[in-house]
C-alpha cells in the first residue's frame, strides 16, 4: 500500500475547505477585477497542469492499466468475442478508440463552454445583489447519474461469480444503493439536497443592497446564473469524458489516448488556451474604453494579494484533484471535494458568531443538513470500503471499515459540539430596553465630567488634569464668554484636541505654510483672515458658497478681537478633504512638538505679538497642480476612506464584494443583536469593510477634491477615516434650516402626532454611475420601504406566549401590515447627481415627488434623519421638535459627544437592518391573522426619548455653544501656529482676575496630589 497517494486527497479536501471559507472568496479583493483574476488564474493553473504532466512523462514510464478478463466458466481457455473487460472497479471496461478529430472536437467544445461560463460568471459579479442561490451543490447528482448511464451495470459481479437465479426486489435496491454504476446516486442526492439548504440557511439576512425592480435585471440574473449551471454542468461531463473513470495504479501519471497524448496535459492546454482567449478579448475592448483603461492596468497591492492566495490554492487544489481522479476515479474526486465544502459550509453556518441571537439562524434546519450530509457520507464510505463490490489490487489506499468507522464517529461528535456550543436560544429581555438604560447612565458620566469647574480656577485645573498642559493664551476670555453665554460644558472639549493632534508634530512655521500651500491651490478652498481683531473673507470663493464664509466670519467675530492673528483654510465642498495613511499619520501623532507643562515657577507668555507677519501670502506660494487629487465620481474607500485604518484591520485586508449577502461580523463590534450599541464606534471603518458599498461618499463621491498630506483644513463635518478639522457648520449657525411653526403645522405634543415614520430628501448623495446608486444610503432606505418582495429580520415575541423574543424573517408587505408605525419615505425634486442609464433607472424605481414645507415634518411622531454628501441640515432642527429622531451615522460633527444614543435619539445602523426592530419596539406590532404575536408599543418610552432630546439640545446645540465651542478651537489653533508654543499659555495667579485666591488654593490642592 503506498501512502504516499494520501497526499492527493488530503490535499484536495485541504484546499477545497479552504476555498469554501469566507476569507479566500467572499472577502477577497480579487473579486474587484474578476475577469483579470479569471484569466490569471486559468493560465496558471494550466501552465502548473503542462508542466507537471509534462515533467512526469519523461521521469516515469507509464505501465499499462490493468485489466481483468471475464471468461465464461464452460470456456476457460479460450476468450470469445463476447467477452468483457472488467476494471479493478468491478465495472465492464470501454475500448477507448478515439482519433484526432473526436478529441479535437471534444476539446473545442470544452474551450467554448469554459469561455461562456467565464463571460456569465462576469455578468453575475457584476449584478450579484440580484444573483439567487448557487446550484452548484447539485454537480454531483449530475455526474453521477451521467456515469451510472455511461456505465449501465447489467450486472455487479464477473462472470464467473454470477448467480443464475433471478435477484430479489431487496437485492436489486441493495445493488442500486451500494454496488453497481449508481451507487453515487444517493449519496449525490443526499450531499446535493443538504448543500442547497445550507446555502439557503446560511444567507437568511439580506442586504439592503438594491437589486432593481424596474428593470429586468431581477429576473434576468437568475435566468443567466440557470445557464452558467449547465455550462458547468457540461463542463464537468466533458473533463469526466477526458479524464474517464477508470483507475490507474500508484505509478501510472498518465492516461493515455489513442494517439499517445496525455489527457491531463490536454485539460491544462485548454486552460491556458482560454485565458488567452480572455487576453484577446481584452485587447481588442482596450482601444474602445479609454474611460476604463486606467482600471484595466492598475494593480493594488491588496489585489495582488489576495490574486497570489488563489493562484497558489486553485492550481494546487486542480493537480490534486487530477491525480485523486486518476488513482480513485473522477467520481470519487469530484465528491471529495463536494462533502469538503459541504461540511465547512454547515460548520460555518453553525459555527456563526451569533450577537444575541442575531443574525437569525435555523439552528434545526442545519443539523438536518449535517444528518443528511453524515447520512451520505456514510453510504460513500461503505461503498467504498464493500470490498465485494470493487477489485482494488491496483489502488494504493482505501480506508477500510475500522477507519471510516473512526472517521465517521469523530466528524460526528465533533458536528454535535458545535451544535452544542453555538445553539441559539431565544432573546429573554428586549436589547433596545438594556440600551436606553445603559444610555442613561452614559449620559448622567458625560455631563458630570463636562461640567464640573464652577470658577476659572477649577477650569485651569481640570485643563491641566485632562490635557497636561496649561490651557492657551486669553483662557480667562474664553471661559467668561462660555460663562456669559450660559454653556454648560466646560471641561469636555476632547473633540478638539484629537481634531488637533495629528498637526501638533509640526512646526508652527510648517503649520503656517501648509495653511498657505492650501490656499494658494485654490481648489475649493475658502480664507478666512483674522487681523487685529478683525475677520476678513479672502480668496476666490464661488457665489454659491459665500454664504458659508460669511457665516464662519460672522461667528469667529463675536470673539476675534481675543484671537491672535491668524490664516485659516475653509473647505467649500461637502465631502471631507484630507485622508492621511495609517502610518504617516501615527507618525504624526506619536512625535507631538512639546506643549508648555504646569510649572509654577516657570512664567508663560501671551501670544507672539509680530504673528501678522509670519503668515505667507498665498500669492506668492507656488503650488503642484495635483496636489489636491480629483477622486470624483469613483470608488474611493480603498484610496481614502480606509487608509488611516491599521494595515492588519478588516477594511484594509478583506474586500465584501458580495453585496447580497449581510455582513453580520460587520457590526458585531458595535451591536447588541441587531441594534447600534456603540454610537462612536459604528461610524469605524476599520472592522467594517462592507462600508465601502453603502454610501455615496465612498462609491461615487461628487466632488472629493483629496489629499494624503496632512494640512489643516475646517470642515463643517468629516467621514471617518478623515483627519479634517471639524468646525460648527454655518448652515446652521445661519438657520438655512431652520426649527419654527405656526398655526398651519404646529409642532403638537407627541401623543398627537400621526404615528408615521416620515422621511423627504433627494439623491444627492452621490453622483450615481455604473449602477453606483443601488448601495447609497438614501436609495437604499426608499427601496426597502417600498420593496414588497424582499424578507427582513425583526424581532418580535414568540407565539408561545411565553414572553420570550425571537428575530423572524417576514417579507416587506407583512412588516407594514401589521406595524402599527407606518412609513412614509420618498424622493423630492427631480432627479440629480446622475448620468445615463442610471437617472433612468433611478426614475423608474422610486418615483420623485413635489418638495414640501420644511414644516409639515412636525406632523409625524418619527423623523428619520440622513447623511448626504456630508452632514444633515436637518439634524437639530428636528432635535428641537417634539418628535423622535431616527438617524443613522457616517458624518461626524464638532457636537461629537454631547448627544447620547438611545437617550436623545434613537441610532439606526448603516445596514438599515434594524430599522422595522427599531419601530416595532416603539410603535408596537399588530395582531397577526392566527392571533399569534403581538407587541405592545412603547409609546411613553418614544416620547421621553423625544423630550430628552429637544430638552439637551436647547443646552449644549444653541449658536452660542456653536460660537463657545469655536472660540475655543480657535484659541487651540492660535498657540499651535504660535512660534513660542512651549512658552505661551494662561495661569491663574494668586489674588489676580477676581479669582485668584481660590484658584490659587485648588490649584495647589492638585499639584500636591
Amino acid at each position: 500500500m503506498d501512502r504516499k497517494a494520501l497526499f492527493f486527497p488530503c490535499g484536495l479536501v485541504l484546499a477545497s475547505g479552504y476555498l469554501s471559507t469566507a476569507q479566500p472568496v467572499d472577502y477577497s479583493f480579487a473579486f474587484d477585477k474578476p475577469l483579470h483574476t479569471v484569466g490569471i488564474v486559468l493560465l496558471l493553473t494550466g501552465l502548473a497542469v503542462v508542466t507537471i504532466e509534462a515533467w512526469l512523462s519523461r521521469a516515469v514510464q507509464p505501465l499499462p492499466p490493468t485489466r481483468y478478463i471475464a471468461i465464461p466458466l464452460r470456456d476457460g481457455q479460450s476468450r470469445q468475442p463476447g467477452e468483457e473487460i472488467w476494471t479493478e472497479a468491478g465495472q465492464p471496461g470501454r475500448r477507448r478508440a478515439w482519433s484526432v478529430r473526436a478529441v479535437g472536437a471534444l476539446l473545442a467544445v470544452l474551450l467554448f463552454a469554459i469561455c461562456g461560463r467565464i463571460a456569465v460568471f462576469h455578468g453575475v459579479v457584476k449584478d450579484v445583489e440580484c444573483s439567487g442561490p448557487s446550484a452548484l451543490a447539485f454537480l454531483p447528482l449530475v455526474l453521477a447519474l451521467y456515469h451510472s448511464i455511461r456505465h449501465p451495470s447489467q450486472r455487479q459481479y464477473p462472470a464467473w461469480s454470477a448467480d443464475a437465479r433471478p435477484p430479489a426486489r431487496l437485492d436489486r435496491v441493495s445493488s442500486f444503493i451500494f454496488d453497481g454504476s449508481t451507487r453515487y446516486i444517493v449519496p449525490a442526492i443526499l450531499l446535493s439536497i443538504s448543500s442547497f439548504l445550507v446555502v439557503i440557511k446560511s444567507s437568511t439576512v439580506p442586504s439592503t443592497y438594491i437589486c432593481p425592480l424596474a428593470n429586468s435585471t431581477a429576473t434576468t440574473i437568475p435566468s443567466v446564473q440557470f445557464f452558467g449551471f449547465l455550462l458547468d454542468c457540461l463542463i464537468v461531463l466533458l473533463v469526466y469524458r477526458l479524464l474517464d473513470d477508470g483507475i490507474a495504479s500508484a505509478d501510472d501519471w498518465t492516461i493515455h489516448l489513442q494517439d499517445g497524448t496525455s489527457n491531463h496535459l490536454l485539460v491544462g492546454l485548454t486552460l491556458v488556451a482560454s485565458s488567452l482567449v480572455l487576453l484577446v478579448a481584452g485587447i481588442v475592448v482596450y482601444p474602445a474604453m479609454p474611460e476604463h483603461r486606467e482600471w484595466m492596468l492598475s494593480f493594488p497591492s491588496e489585489y495582488l494579494l489576495s490574486l497570489l492566495r488563489l493562484s497558489l490554492m486553485i492550481p494546487f487544489m486542480t493537480l490534486c484533484f487530477l491525480k485523486s481522479a486518476r488513482l480513485y476515479g473522477v467520481i470519487s474526486a469530484v465528491l471529495i471535494i463536494a462533502f469538503s465544502s459541504a461540511y465547512i459550509g454547515v460548520l460555518r453556518a453553525l459555527g456563526t458568531g451569533v450577537s444575541y441571537s442575531f443574525p437569525p439562524k435555523s439552528t434545526v434546519g442545519l443539523v438536518l443538513c449535517l444528518s443528511l450530509l453524515t447520512i451520505a457520507l456514510v453510504l460513500h464510505l461503505v461503498t467504498d470500503t464493500n470490498i465485494e463490490t470493487r477489485i482494488r489490487s491496483t489502488v494504493p489506499v482505501r480506508l477500510g471499515r475500522n477507519q471510516s468507522a473512526a472517521f465517521i464517529v469523530l466528524l460526528i461528535a465533533f458536528s454535535i459540539g458545535v451544535v452544542v456550543y453555538r445553539r441559539q436560544g431565544p432573546v429573554l429581555e428586549h436589547p433596545i430596553t438594556t440600551l436606553i438604560d445603559v444610555a442613561t447612565v452614559q449620559h448622567e458620566q458625560w455631563a458630570s465630567q463636562a461640567h464640573r469647574s464652577n470658577s476659572l480656577a477649577e477650569a485651569v485645573v481640570h485643563y491641566r488634569q485632562r490635557y497636561n498642559r496649561d490651557p492657551p493664551p486669553n483662557f480667562d476670555k474664553w471661559y467668561h464668554f462660555a460663562v456669559s453665554r450660559s454653556s454648560i460644558v466646560i471641561d469636555d472639549y476632547d473633540n478638539i484636541e484629537e481634531d488637533l493632534a495629528p498637526f501638533s508634530s509640526f512646526s508652527p512655521d510648517d503649520l503656517r505654510l501648509r495653511t498657505a500651500t492650501v490656499l494658494a491651490t485654490n481648489e475649493a478652498v475658502g480664507g478666512i483672515r483674522v487681523r487685529n481683531g478683525k475677520t476678513e473673507v479672502f480668496n476666490t470663493v464661488p457665489e454659491t458658497h459665500q454664504w458659508m464664509m460669511d457665516g464662519a466670519a460672522s461667528m469667529i467675530q463675536q470673539f476675534a478681537e481675543y484671537l491672535p492673528d491668524m490664516d485659516l483654510a475653509l473647505n467649500l465642498q461637502d465631502e471631507s478633504r484630507v485622508a492621511v495613511p495609517y502610518e504617516r499619520l501615527q507618525d504624526a501623532l506619536d512625535n507631538p512638538q512639546p506643549y508648555p507643562t504646569p510649572e509654577p515657577s516657570r512664567p508663560l507668555k501671551d501670544f507672539s505679538a509680530d504673528r501678522a507677519s509670519k503668515w505667507p501670502d498665498p500669492a506668492h506660494i507656488r503650488t503642484d497642480p495635483n496636489f489636491f487629487e480629483n477622486a470624483s465620481v469613483k470608488s474611493s474607500f480603498q484610496t481614502y476612506g480606509s487608509i488611516a485604518c491599521p494595515p492588519n484591520s478588516r477594511a484594509r485586508r478583506e474586500r465584501h464584494w458580495n453585496t447580497k449577502t449581510f455582513c453580520h461580523t460587520c457590526t458585531q463590534d458595535h451591536s447588541m443583536g441587531a441594534f447600534v450599541a456603540n454610537w462612536t464606534l459604528s461610524a469605524d471603518p476599520c472592522h467594517q469593510p462592507d462600508i465601502a458599498n453603502l454610501h455615496g461618499m465612498h462609491l461615487s463621491p461628487a466632488s472629493l477634491m483629496g489629499t494624503h498630506d496632512v494640512v489643516p483644513i475646517f470642515s463643517q463635518s468629516r467621514a471617518p477615516g478623515y483627519v479634517d478639522i471639524r468646525y460648527p457648520s454655518p448652515w446652521n449657525y445661519m438657520d438655512k434650516t431652520k426649527y419654527e411653526f405656526d398655526e398651519k403645522f404646529p409642532d403638537s405634543h407627541f401623543q398627537d402626532k400621526e404615528n408615521t415614520l416620515f422621511w423627504r430628501g433627494s439623491t444627492t448623495e452621490g453622483v450615481t454611475t455604473h449602477g453606483t446608486w443601488k448601495g447609497m444610503l438614501r436609495q437604499r432606505l426608499v427601496h426597502l420601504l417600498s420593496n414588497e418582495t424582499s424578507r427582513q429580520p425583526i424581532l418580535l415575541p414568540k407565539g408561545d406566549h411565553s414572553g420570550q423574543l425571537e428575530y423572524v424573517l417576514k417579507r416587506t408587505t407583512d412588516i407594514k401590515k401589521y406595524l402599527e408605525t407606518k412609513t412614509d419615505v420618498r424622493f423630492v425634486d427631480e432627479i440629480n447627481h446622475c448620468a445615463g442609464q442610471d437617472c433612468i433607472d433611478q426614475t423608474r424605481e422610486f418615483g420623485f415627488g413635489l418638495p414640501i414645507d420644511f414644516k409639515k415634518h412636525w406632523r409625524h411622531r418619527y423623523l428619520f434623519d440622513l447623511d448626504g454628501p456630508a452632514f444633515s441640515g436637518n439634524f437639530l432642527p428636528f432635535l428641537h421638535s417634539n418628535s423622535v429622531i431616527l438617524k443613522t451615522r457616517f458624518f461626524t460633527e464638532w457636537y461629537e459627544g454631547r448627544l447620547t444614543a438611545w437617550k436623545h435619539f434613537v441610532p439606526v445602523d448603516l445596514r438599515l437592518h434594524d430599522l422595522f426592530s427599531t419601530l416595532a419596539y416603539f410603535g408596537g406590532w399588530g395582531v397577526e391573522d392566527r392571533g399569534k404575536r403581538m407587541m405592545e408599543g412603547r409609546n411613553r418610552e418614544a416620547e421621553r426619548v423625544a423630550r430628552e432630546g429637544r430638552v439637551w439640545a436647547m443646552k449644549v446645540l444653541r449658536k452660542e455653544d456653536m460660537e463657545v465651542y469655536f472660540f475655543r478651537l480657535l484659541l487651540e489653533w492660535g498657540r499651535l501656529t504660535d512660534d513660542a508654543r512651549t512658552e505661551v499659555g494662561f495661569r491663574v495667579e494668586k489674588g489676580g482676575r477676581g479669582e485668584g485666591m481660590r484658584g490659587a488654593s485648588v490649584e495647589r490642592e492638585v499639584l500636591e496630589l
